[in-house]
C-alpha cells in the first residue's frame, strides 16, 4: 500500500512538473499595445517546449512608420527595445523593468507582450479582440499618395471610438481643414457610421468611395491589431 501510495506521489509529482515546464503552447504569438497620439508597440514572441525563447519588439510613430533605434534622436527607447526582451524571456513572463526615460516604450511593450502570452496560454479573453485603442494604417491613395491613420478604440468587440489623420507624402499631417467641406463632411459621416456599423464594414458613402475604402482597410488594419487569438 504504501508502495503504491509512493508510486502514485511520484506521478503527480511528474505530471505537475510538466504542466509548469510547459507553461505556453508551442508557436509564435504577434501582439499589440495600446496606441497613445505618439506610438504604437509590438512584442512578437517565440515559444519553444512550452517556454519563451526569443522576443523581438518593435515601435512605430503616430504615422505609423517604424522607428529605427539605430538612428533614432532618444537612445532610451532604443535601450528598452535591446533590454526588455532579455527579460522577458528570462523572467518567462512580461514582468521586466521600465527604461528610465522611455515609460511609455517601455509599459506599451509589457502590455503588448502580456497580450501575446495571453494567447500563448490560451486565456486569452472570450471576445474577438482586446479592449482598448489601436493604430491602423490604410493603403497609400493612388490619387494623391497620402495615406491614413486611425485610431480604433473597441470595448466588447465594438468599436466605441474613432479618430484619423491623413499623412501627404512628405510624412507631414494635413490639417482637417484642407480637406474642403465635402470631404470633412464625409469623414465625420464615416465616424459616425463606424460606431454603428459591423467593425471594419462601413458601407460606401455616397460622393466619397476612396475615403469609405480607404478608412475601412485602416479600421481593419487596426482590428487586426486587437485580435485575441
Amino acid at each position: 500500500m504504501k508502495r503504491l501510495s509512493l508510486v502514485v506521489t511520484l506521478v503527480l509529482v511528474l505530471s505537475l512538473s510538466l504542466v509548469a515546464q510547459a507553461a505556453y503552447v508551442d508557436g509564435t504569438y504577434e501582439a499589440w499595445s495600446d496606441a497613445s497620439d505618439k506610438s504604437i508597440q509590438s512584442s512578437k514572441v517565440f515559444i519553444e517546449d512550452g517556454k519563451i525563447v526569443a522576443v523581438i519588439l518593435r515601435e512605430y510613430t503616430d504615422k505609423h512608420v517604424e522607428k529605427d533605434f539605430s538612428t533614432y534622436s532618444w537612445p532610451q527607447a532604443g535601450e528598452a527595445a535591446r533590454t526588455l526582451g532579455a527579460q522577458f524571456v528570462a523572467n518567462q513572463s512580461a514582468k521586466a523593468d521600465i527604461v528610465t526615460g522611455a515609460t511609455g516604450s517601455s509599459t506599451g511593450w509589457i502590455q503588448a507582450t502580456e497580450r501575446a502570452l495571453a494567447k500563448a496560454s490560451g486565456t486569452a479573453p472570450a471576445t474577438k479582440y482586446f479592449d482598448g485603442t489601436f493604430l491602423g494604417r490604410s493603403e497609400t491613395s493612388s490619387y494623391g499618395q497620402y495615406y491614413k491613420v486611425v485610431w480604433v478604440t473597441l470595448k466588447d468587440d465594438k468599436i466605441v471610438d474613432y479618430k484619423v489623420q491623413r499623412v501627404l507624402p512628405d510624412h507631414t499631417i494635413q490639417d482637417p481643414a484642407e480637406y474642403g467641406w465635402p470631404l470633412e463632411m464625409a469623414r465625420d459621416a464615416y465616424k459616425e457610421a463606424a460606431l454603428t456599423a459591423e467593425p471594419g464594414y462601413v458601407d460606401v458613402i455616397s460622393g466619397a468611395t476612396g475615403l469609405t475604402h480607404q478608412s475601412n482597410h485602416a479600421v481593419r488594419d487596426a482590428l487586426d491589431k486587437a485580435l485575441t487569438k
